[in-house]
């Protein structure tokens, strides 16, 4: 009898195992896939991550040459504009000086 026990035992342990085994082999199918779709989904951010980088680049570059044609238009126009006259400062009179100054309160 003790023979039947140990086999019967022996069978459902292998069962056992067998079953472990095979649920071990469902996880690491699905954690392959799911590392399949992660490799790619890394590959895709690092494509769009180039691209956005070239992007920036390209944008940056477009705006040095914007602001340098800004820099030329600005500079020719200066260039064109005939300094200004200096004049001597006009001497004011001392009666001029006394209409533009401000009234003392007690003059009325």
């Amino acid at each position: 009898m003790a023979k039947t026990l140990n086999a019967q035992q022996t069978a459902t342990d292998q069962d056992e195992a067998k079953k472990q085994r095979k649920k071990q082999a469902k996880r690491e199918a699905k954690l392959m896939l799911e590392l399949g779709d992660a490799r790619k989904d890394v590959q895709r951010a690092e494509q769009k991550f180039s691209k956005a980088q070239s992007n920036l680049e390209a944008s940056r570059s477009r705006l040095r040459e914007i602001e340098e044609e800004l820099a030329q238009i600005r500079d020719k126009h200066t260039e064109q504009l005939e300094p200004p006259v200096v004049t001597a400062p006009v001497e004011q009179s001392h009666e001029q000086l006394e209409e533009t100054s401000v009234p003392d309160p007690g003059e009325s």
